[in-house]
């Protein structure tokens, strides 16, 4: 599924920034907490179904500049547990 239009933009935007940030600061550890962040912020607005597709394209340009969130950077994105009708 592709994500919708305002989502891409906004994807969009995040990897032109990166490309800003890795031009500008000395160590990736210093953009890591604006970046998830904003990640962040794209994810929680997706819907459940375009969020793997959202997430994927996060990944695919942390790749694109051979970086990888840290572990302690990553989210658990996935829906929590209903809780039973009372």
């Amino acid at each position: 599924m592709n994500v919708r239009p305002e989502i891409q933009v906004q994807l969009d935007a995040l990897a032109d920034m990166l490309v800003h940030w890795l031009a500008q600061v000395r160590h990736p550890a210093q953009f890591w907490p604006q970046f998830e962040t904003l990640a962040a912020e794209i994810l929680d607005q997706c819907e459940h179904a375009e969020r793997d597709q959202a997430h994927a394209c996060i990944q695919a340009m942390l790749k694109r500049h051979a970086l990888e969130l840290p572990a302690w950077h990553q989210r658990d994105d996935r829906l929590p547990p209903r809780k039973p009708e009372e």
